[in-house]
């Protein structure tokens, strides 16, 4: 991954208040905050979106950086699939001690990985992939997006995570 090491401190306080104000929003129970971690690749593995979906257990305990490393990781594998099938959706591809990491890949070869608990319907997941495919065309349809660049949008962050919430914890 390719990670823009320039601070922002408005981005930084912009994006506490959001979580802040989506938490009082999406209250989860305990039960249910057992989801994971979302990458968005570009071509050259480049690093366009990331977030942490609210987990527990042996996935919260996880550091965010060492989240990166599993799924820079899975790319690896990834890439090795991809080849092999004309499918969008590749289910698991890797796993890090119990912890699948799935993948979707579009047509443009932009790479969305999840990682996530052990046990997750693979329904929801292929339905929460082919959900965000339709955001980031949106994102991508935007005269003002620059192909293969971080998506910084609070609306897309915010419908991400309406999304997760939407297909893991019904």
């Amino acid at each position: 991954f390719r990670f823009n090491s320039t601070p922002h401190r408005t981005a930084k306080k912009e994006e506490g208040d959001y979580l802040k104000n989506f938490v009082s929003r999406h209250t989860y129970s305990e039960r249910d905050q057992e989801m994971g971690y979302l990458a968005i690749v570009a071509k050259g593995d480049v690093l366009i979106y990331e977030t942490k979906l609210p987990a527990s257990g042996a996935l919260a305990r996880v550091p965010e950086n060492q989240l990166q490393f599993i799924v820079h990781q899975a790319l690896d594998s990834l890439d090795e699939k991809i080849w092999n099938t004309t499918n969008m959706y590749m289910k698991e591809i890797d796993r890090f001690n119990n912890m699948p990491v799935s993948a979707y890949v579009t047509a443009g070869h932009i790479k969305f990985m999840l990682l996530h608990q052990l046990g997750q319907d693979e329904n929801s997941i292929k339905q929460f992939f082919n959900d965000l495919y339709k955001l980031y065309i949106k994102v991508a349809m935007n005269p003002f997006y620059l192909k293969n660049t971080p998506i910084n949008s609070s609306s897309f962050n915010e419908r991400v995570k309406i999304l997760a919430r939407n297909h893991f914890f019904r």
